[in-house]
């Protein structure tokens, strides 16, 4: 697994991009506000740390302005 920590909290590199070792984990954290969801089988639900959401869907780019980390939840089978 590749993870950065920083102020206690893991962030996953790689997310669930389809070869990733964190793809079957509950959730991700992803240090930063842009998402990468080409290389990605499935939907993800995104909460940034200021509470924005959205649905992101596979094939697409998404950015959450202001953010500084967003937590990735997958929506498998939804």
């Amino acid at each position: 697994m590749i993870y950065k920590e920083i102020d206690n909290m893991e962030f996953s590199t790689n997310g669930y991009l389809r070869n990733s070792s964190d793809v079957d984990k509950p959730n991700n954290i992803i240090c930063g506000n842009k998402i990468t969801m080409k290389g990605v089988d499935f939907k993800v639900l995104g909460v940034d740390n200021r509470g924005y959401t959205k649905v992101m869907y596979p094939g697409f780019d998404y950015t959450f302005p202001g953010a500084s980390y967003v937590i990735e939840t997958p929506l498998k089978n939804k």
